[in-house]
């Protein structure tokens, strides 16, 4: 319901705003949600003592300005007065008192339409603007009319009604129904506008104090204008004795005043408050360039404990958790620390990751230490094996599909993996698996961000860190027409290569050891030990499954071990090894590796016309390549 109240100077404006009010309703209609009431008073007290309920006061000339000044919290809204209602009113002046000079006095906002008429009458017309609406004003204007030679004063209300006390001719300025009518709109819209403020005000105040973080504002003063109840609860104050009093009555000098008064921005600042610890931030409060304030928001930091506690219960539930972080990674070889050094400063950047590396290097392991070292790692980690989908569901596992979408789908549909990893990482192993006829829909969704469900209209953009790995040379399938080169470009901003193990020989009897102590543990025995010889016949085997095998070796070992040390010929029951381990085997064993080695890298530099092509045909990096030559003395 909207109320429009009507303050008018006298009973003739009263009937004008009748049959203003009966043309608004022929044209648009009765509604119960809008009435109006009319009151004959022009004293600002009176008018806001009747009207305070009002929605919009509408009124007039110097009782709208005199009503403006008292800074209410009603808005007012003024009769315009036209330079038709002027003209109307010169022309009533005239019929009655004859023509003679006229003075027109009043406020600017009365008398405006002065200035923009034509004078249509045969005589003098003259504006005399006053300062105010007070009568002294307006005195002094209708003296100043007289002095120049003014015999008739056309003025509002409060003017005509001290020249009758004093026997001066004087006409009151008209308002017509079409002006009436116009404030009636513009008091509508004025009306419409302070309501949607008033809701939105209460929204703003519902979130405040329904929020679980404590809110504190202050003013430019360092007056207190917002203390939530989150706040009060956090920090064990009543809020009554907070919000409006200055600051320092409020709050105890410390971290959280300081902040507060010194209107510098903090991002997840910690401070202690009566011995707990909060985690904060704030902000200034700025408008057109001027200080307003100081916003602080805070909350308990065991609260965000708690809470990621929780949401990695869930991630582990689901599935969606990375466990291994790059100190789970073993190996103190050049190569793997190169990689891991490199994937770290990877990790702190949000660009998609290709990992290259042979079957059981540890990729996985790299794309979860890449994951849990980076912004991201409270967000799920959702690894997707592209080998082990069927091609015709791979669409509906990658992007989901909605209700009905095809013949057996679930009725309530099915999130896609790429919408299960949002605020998080998708690690997209055997990546060159990806059927040709899914990569330009995959290549989209990296681009644009966004996800359609299979059989749905309705796009959803994702944020999300792709991770991809290949044990396949992806070039050779572009030249083959098996790859998308863009979508290659579009995978492969960063790339680490993950080094085989026959290029980590002295990593070989660290891992194994580690994997040994691991499962011994698991399988109820204190440790394992592996003996030098064992350890010299481990080496040199070639472990084609790099980690994955001997990981598997290792647990084999654990299991039919039947003292605590490994020796050479348990090695030799699980690996088929088949240099002897007697009479200097090592040295035997590591001459032939080290001749056909050599042999090898030298017959393929002779086929190729750089190292990095060599390196790429050997399957090896470029700074193992360089390390070998320079051991067997190739130029």
């Amino acid at each position: 319901m909207i109320h429009i109240a009507f303050a008018v100077p006298d009973s003739v404006l009263v009937d004008v705003v009748h049959e203003a009010w009966a043309l608004h309703e022929r044209i648009f209609g009765k509604s119960l949600d809008l009435r109006y009431t009319v009151t004959f008073a022009i004293e600002p007290e009176e008018i806001l003592t009747k009207h305070f309920d009002a929605d919009v006061i509408i009124s007039r000339g110097g009782t709208a300005a005199a009503l403006k000044e008292q800074n209410c919290l009603i808005p007012v809204v003024e009769i315009p007065i036209t330079v038709s209602d002027m003209t109307e009113s010169l022309r009533r002046a005239i019929a009655k008192y004859g023509e003679m000079p006229i003075g027109v006095v009043g406020t600017v906002n009365t008398i405006r339409a002065i200035y923009f008429m034509q004078n249509p009458f045969p005589v003098t017309i003259r504006p005399y603007p006053t300062s105010s609406v007070h009568l002294r004003d307006l005195v002094e204007g209708m003296e100043r009319a007289v002095k120049d030679g003014s015999q008739l004063i056309l003025a509002g209300h409060n003017t005509c009604h001290y020249c009758d006390e004093h026997g001066i001719p004087a006409g009151l300025i008209y308002s017509s129904v079409e002006s009436v009518f116009l404030a009636i709109i513009e008091a509508k819209r004025c009306a419409n506008v302070v309501k949607t403020e008033q809701e939105n005000s209460m929204i703003v105040r519902g979130i405040v104090e329904n929020v679980f973080e404590g809110i504190i504002a202050v003013d430019q003063d360092n007056i207190i204008r917002t203390f939530n109840p989150a706040a009060a609860n956090l920090l064990r104050r009543k809020t009554t004795d907070c919000i409006g009093h200055p600051l320092s009555q409020a709050l105890p000098e410390g971290r959280l005043s300081s902040i507060l008064r010194d209107r510098h921005p903090y991002t997840n600042e910690i401070i202690r408050i009566g011995g707990d610890n909060f985690v904060l931030n704030s902000a200034p409060m700025t408008h057109d360039g001027k200080q307003l304030g100081t916003l602080v928001t805070f909350q308990a930091a065991q609260t965000i404990t708690n809470a990621e506690s929780r949401l990695r219960d869930r991630l582990r539930a689901s599935g969606h958790l990375a466990k291994y972080h790059f100190e789970d990674i073993q190996g103190d070889s050049a190569s793997i620390r190169s990689a891991i050094h490199q994937a770290r400063r990877f990790a702190h950047v949000d660009s998609n990751i290709l990992l290259y590396g042979e079957t059981g290097t540890g990729k996985e392991l790299f794309a979860q230490s890449i994951h849990n070292e980076s912004d991201r790692s409270v967000g799920p980690f959702v690894p997707v094996n592209c080998a082990a989908i069927p091609e015709n569901l791979m669409e509906s596992e990658f992007f989901g599909y909605e209700s009905g979408a095809f013949t057996g789908a679930s009725k309530s549909g099915k999130t896609g993996l790429f919408e299960s990893a949002h605020e998080g990482t998708i690690f997209l192993d055997e990546v060159s698996e990806i059927p040709l006829t899914l990569q330009s829909r995959l290549l989209r969704v990296i681009q644009e961000r966004e996800v359609r469900r299979v059989g749905g209209n309705r796009v959803t953009p994702i944020n999300v860190r792709i991770i991809c790995a290949t044990n396949r040379d992806l070039k050779e399938m572009i030249r083959e027409g098996r790859f998308r080169e863009d979508l290659y470009y579009r995978l492969k901003v960063l790339s680490v290569e993950l080094p085989p193990l026959r290029d980590r020989e002295h990593d070989i009897r660290k891992i194994m050891q580690y994997y040994l102590t691991y499962y011994a543990r698991r399988f109820g025995n204190t440790s394992i030990t592996l003996t030098p010889e064992a350890a010299d016949l481990a080496e040199s085997y070639s472990w084609p499954g790099n980690i994955r095998e001997i990981r598997n070796v290792s647990e084999q070992l654990a299991v039919l071990c039947e003292s605590d040390r490994v020796e050479a010929a348990d090695i030799r029951m699980v690996l088929p090894v088949t240099h002897p381990v007697s009479q200097e085997p090592r040295q035997t064993i590591c001459t032939d590796l080290e001749e056909m080695s050599r042999l090898q890298i030298i017959d393929v530099l002779s086929k190729t016309n750089s190292r990095k092509e060599a390196a790429e045909l050997l399957g090896i990096s470029k700074t193992t390549l360089w390390r070998k030559c320079k051991e067997f003395g190739i130029q």
